[in-house]
């Protein structure tokens, strides 16, 4: 268990760092700049949240294959957010909200995202639903 709960801490840590960095790129003249500022504040919070979920890890209360598993789900999420955040920067993915009704350049830069979320938004749910479940 204090294993588990280091590695979110360093990869929180990590993840806090890599958005630290991704703000320098905020700060100098790069192109999208309303993207990367979204991909380092949501990186950000990433970064918390894992931290967040070591904090209270010792008090999650599952079988050791299911904390395992919430923990790898967990870790996936935030890792891969991140990468599709700094993703959608790069190559100006319009979104719902930062672009409504426009469609991106080129048709598979879509595809890449919707197939990365495919993966993000099952991860996360069923991160937070194991840990919530071991909070019983």
């Amino acid at each position: 268990m204090a294993d588990e709960r280091r590695t979110l801490f360093r990869h929180g840590a990590l993840i806090l760092l890599v958005s630290a960095l991704i703000g320098l790129v905020v700060a100098s003249p790069a192109p999208y700049p309303a993207k990367w500022m979204a991909a380092h504040v949501s990186g950000l919070l990433t970064g918390i949240l894992i931290i967040a979920f070591g904090g209270l890890w010792p008090e999650v209360r599952l079988a050791a294959s299911t904390r395992t598993l919430a923990m790898r789900l967990g870790l996936v999420a935030a890792w891969l957010g991140v990468l599709l955040n700094v993703y959608a920067a790069v190559v100006n993915l319009p979104g719902p909200a930062t672009a409504p009704g426009v469609q991106p350049a080129v048709a598979w830069q879509a595809f890449v995202f919707n197939a990365g979320l495919v993966v993000v938004v099952p991860s996360t749910i069923g991160s937070f639903f194991l840990v919530w479940r071991g909070l019983r």
